[in-house]
């Protein structure tokens, strides 16, 4: 069957260049290849007007220095998507060379009554060294309710991604964990295969979430609280734990106030600390 894996891409050719090489090493050989790149102006467009002449890719271009931003490009790709599955990948990670074939074999193993999509554990290289990440072995939809437990990607089927509306376009971030709340409400549990076959660097000097501006952060959260509503106390003051992972969320008195009943302790002495550092 036909797997289709999409890209979104901004300004990152070198990068690029790794996780598309990535796609077309897998030991998988049914792919289909969507690349949405969101204006780049460094040269991105003739390299993947370049690889869609030879079959490689299909490319989806918008006019150089317009963002529109990830999920624009990622429903695009979704609605093209020609595959039975499909799956992501984020420009500046890569495939390990089984990942697709194993989420197919997997898939096929458990049946589809039970869950809505896999995923697979991550391996992310730090400043100080490598972590494995995303380990839950099932994720049900209560769960997704307090914390992202699976990342940025998961394999399932085309279907199931168009029928929840894609990505929420209105969203600057936290788009993965809104999109599989809304899959696995709808479609049920999400399995973890469990065979760290995608990889992320953190150290190539491109932004990521964690360095996104604060305003953009704290709107993300907002908006999936308004989602996920109503919220008991205890989810509430979980996700406001989660949004202070990120160290340039601004302390709001009664945000610690609701940590604290909480019970979330190590996050506010995390939150004294790195106030006591600025």
């Amino acid at each position: 069957m036909l797997v289709t894996v999409y890209i979104t891409t901004y300004n990152r050719q070198a990068l690029l260049k790794r996780a598309i090489e990535s796609v077309m090493t897998q030991t998988y050989e049914k792919i289909e290849i969507i690349v949405a790149d969101d204006g780049s102006t460094d040269g991105t467009h003739d390299y993947l007007r370049e690889l869609q002449d030879q079959g490689v890719l299909t490319a989806l271009l918008n006019t150089p220095g317009e963002s529109k931003g990830a999920c624009y490009g990622r429903n695009k790709a979704i609605n093209l998507a020609k595959g039975t599955f499909i799956t992501g990948l984020d420009d500046d990670d890569y495939f390990e060379p089984w990942r697709i074939a194993t989420f197919v074999s997997s898939w096929q193993g458990n049946g589809t009554e039970t869950f809505s999509a896999l995923f697979d554990s991550v391996v992310e290289h730090r400043k100080y060294g490598r972590v494995d990440c995303y380990n839950t072995p099932l994720v049900k939809h209560e769960d997704l309710r307090t914390a992202n437990l699976i990342g940025n990607q998961v394999f399932t089927l085309t279907a199931n991604l168009r029928e929840i509306g894609g990505f929420d376009e209105l969203m600057p971030a936290l788009q993965d964990w809104d999109t599989w709340l809304r899959l696995s409400k709808a479609k049920g549990n999400i399995i973890n295969i469990n065979s760290r076959s995608y990889i992320q660097f953190h150290d190539h000097g491109s932004t990521r979430i964690s360095e996104k501006p604060a305003a953009k952060i704290r709107f993300a959260f907002e908006r999936l609280k308004d989602k996920l509503a109503p919220l008991s106390f205890l989810e509430d003051a979980y996700i406001t734990y989660t949004m202070y992972s990120y160290g340039q969320i601004d302390t709001k008195f009664a945000e610690l106030v609701k940590m604290f009943f909480g019970g979330h302790f190590r996050r506010l002495a995390q939150i004294a600390k790195r106030t006591l550092l600025k």
